[in-house]
């Protein structure tokens, strides 16, 4: 039977820069399966900025085929590969008597990172720990904002898409299809979501924070992705009077922009689109900064004493840091908006405590659950063992015996009965040693006993079905 173990970095045990090394977008994916585009010059600041950025990210030169063959290499069995703005975490399938330290390996392999950051910044958990683990992360109580609804989303979508992929087995797709099942029953039972922030309302108190009233003020928003969406509604919402939405596609900036009557805009590495900003969000998910300070210096230049206030809510980031060094640019990234969460927070510590404890419950009746699976296939191969003997047995008494239909019927119901009552016993002591060390032990003096492993008569299937 495998064990399920997790590798991570989040907002609570790591800095942004190392956490944005680890982002897993779906842009990534694609760079790992094809070239730098090659008629991007070198001395482009954009291809520089891709290539280096690339580099850095662990991913230049690998292949799918290439990720394919690192999981065999670290007998991972399945993943399922979960990336937010504040975390990222490997959910694998391994082995029991493989160590979960190989994952750290692994990471190290995928992402060319060095052990000691790897100590230093990550989680590593297996087994039950493990299973609560994502129960805390589904229901959102270990996010930077409690009880935000879009890790739940966020969850369902990165297990799909391993699902598709074919990158998971049986223990995790058990795993995650309780894992989101609990995400609603907590929503359901707690309040622990009632009144919560998204990423994207923070950035906007934040930039009310910091500017007082928002009315009459330009804002720009990069990216047009769900995030950027739900930016620009919280914007209008506190009285912007311009909004201008900027993306690489015209037609998605479009479809933003038109729902909040604001502007579209196709980004442009020149930055020219920013000449009137008060306020810049910046929310893609490109692997390398789209705002240069070269190119960011360049628009001040033609805005002098008009200040700017960027908010980056982007992993990676999508602003280089370095612009902050502008005169009159003030820069803030996602763990920024720590501050602005905490006074939210406490409202919903309460019913936190409640879901904390549900999610104990449940993580501990689950991992009993996973480990009764390890004796399902004995089980059945016992089940199906004694029925075959009974069905040798019947068809030799009904020759003997000459009995009619009615009375073979009457005779096969009781042997079914028999068999029920004789394994009951032996099928529920199985099932409670598989909470105990031991029952590997025990369930091979089974099959030993029983010769289950011994029947070339019997195509059985040992296959775990769901219940």
């Amino acid at each position: 039977m495998n064990k399920i173990a997790v590798i991570g970095s989040n907002h609570l045990v790591a800095p942004l820069s190392f956490r944005e090394q680890l982002a897993f977008r779906e842009q990534l994916t694609q760079a790992n399966q094809v070239p730098i585009d090659k008629n991007v010059p070198v001395s482009s600041q954009i291809g520089k900025a891709i290539e280096a950025d690339l580099k850095r990210l662990g991913i230049k030169g690998k292949t799918h085929d290439q990720l394919q063959s690192m999981t065999s290499k670290y007998q991972i069995h399945g993943t399922v590969t979960l990336s937010t703005c504040n975390r990222v975490e490997i959910y694998a399938s391994l082995p029991s008597d493989q160590s979960a330290g190989q994952l750290s390996d692994f990471l190290e392999d995928v992402f060319q990172l060095n052990q000691s950051d790897i100590a230093k910044y990550t989680y590593l958990y297996e087994g039950l720990p493990a299973i609560l683990h994502l129960f805390r992360v589904s229901a959102s109580l270990d996010s930077m904002i409690l009880g935000e609804p879009q890790i739940l989303g966020q969850i369902k979508s990165a297990y799909e898409k391993s699902l598709t992929s074919n990158s998971t087995d049986l223990l995790l797709n058990r795993l995650f299809a309780k894992a989101i099942s609990f995400g609603k029953q907590v929503r359901t039972e707690t309040n622990v979501a009632s009144g919560v922030l998204s990423i994207s309302y923070a950035a906007v108190e934040l930039a009310k924070q910091k500017l007082g009233s928002l009315a009459n003020k330009t804002v720009v928003i990069i990216g047009a992705g769900k995030m950027s969406e739900l930016t620009v509604k919280h914007l209008v919402e506190n009285g912007v009077s311009r909004v201008i939405v900027v993306n690489r596609s015209c037609e998605r900036a479009e479809r933003v922009a038109e729902m909040f009557n604001g502007t579209a805009m196709v980004y442009q590495p020149d930055l020219k689109f920013l000449t009137q900003a008060d306020i810049v969000i910046s929310s893609t998910t490109a692997p390398h900064y789209v705002v240069q300070p070269c190119a960011l210096e360049r628009v001040m230049e033609k805005r002098p004493n008009q200040p700017m206030l960027l908010i980056d809510i982007a992993v990676p980031r999508d602003i280089d840091p370095e612009s902050e060094k502008i005169e009159q640019v003030h820069l803030y990234n996602i763990d920024a908006l720590q501050e602005v969460v905490t006074t939210n927070r406490e409202d919903r510590q309460k019913e936190a405590k409640l879901a904390e404890n549900i999610a104990s419950e449940e993580a501990v009746k689950f991992h009993k659950y996973l480990k009764t699976l390890g004796v399902t296939p004995t089980i059945k191969l016992l089940n199906q063992k004694f029925q075959q003997i009974a069905d040798q047995e019947l068809e030799r008494s009904i020759k003997k015996a000459l009995l009619d239909t009615e009375q073979e019927a009457v005779v096969t119901t009781m042997l079914k009965s028999l068999i029920k009552k004789l394994l009951d016993s032996p099928t529920r002591h199985l099932r409670q040693t598989a909470m105990s060390n031991d029952s590997i032990q025990q369930v091979d003096l089974l099959r030993e006993l029983f010769r289950l492993d011994e029947n070339p008569d019997s195509n059985l299937d040992t296959t775990i079905r769901e219940e």
